[in-house]
């Protein structure tokens, strides 16, 4: 009833207090199944998250994947497909084919990585079509103006303080009181090494 009826806290005591995460009913439906029957994302989430079998069919052959689709609840689907990929070795962002641009964008400015499982997220990106396929390619390349947003919030944040130091250093030194040009050209140089100096992860 807790997941039925969107309880999340309810369920959550359930499943401290020893709850069986894929006690089914009568008719084989499970916690999860009922969750995405409902389209309840938080019960989904946390009941993938304490394990819950994503393939348990009820009576009638159906699993939690197939009544989340046919009652139209994307983002259970969406859900139940990244915890499979997880299980295969994927991460979410290597999910290419269910993400959206603006899930994409919010995965890669969290941090996710662009190396890690199997095969990796920028491999799979390498041939694909799609916004999610092209964003992930971006976020690949070396940091830039146009890139900057795709980026996680630690190297944003030493982007925006390395391209403020040179500003600066361009407006103290670039000119001298004659006019002309005078040591390095400040800006000149960041735009030739700032790509290199901001990295996205330690890989």
């Amino acid at each position: 009833m807790a997941c039925q009826n969107g309880h999340l806290e309810v369920a959550r005591l359930l499943l401290e207090a020893g709850g069986a995460v894929n006690q089914a009913k009568e008719d084989g439906a499970t916690p999860l199944y009922i969750a995405c029957e409902r389209g309840q994302l938080e019960c989904v989430q946390l009941l993938l998250e304490a394990g819950a079998a994503d393939n348990e069919a009820d009576e009638d052959g159906a699993t939690p994947l197939f009544i989340a689709s046919l009652n139209g609840h994307l983002e259970c689907v969406r859900l139940l497909l990244e915890a499979r990929a997880a299980i295969r070795g994927w991460t979410p962002l290597a999910h290419l084919e269910t993400l959206t641009a603006a899930r994409t964008n919010s995965l890669l400015r969290s941090g996710a990585s662009l190396h890690e499982g199997e095969p990796t997220p920028l491999r799979r990106a390498a041939g694909g079509e799609g916004e999610a396929a092209a964003l992930v390619r971006r976020a690949a390349a070396p940091w830039s103006p146009a890139s900057h947003s795709l980026f996680p919030a630690a190297a944003r944040a030493r982007a925006a303080l390395l391209v403020l130091s040179l500003y600066e250093i361009h407006e103290r030194y670039h000119l001298d009181s004659a006019g002309t040009t005078n040591g390095i050209a400040a800006l000149d140089f960041g735009h030739c090494v700032l790509g290199f100096a901001i990295a996205r992860e330690t890989e």
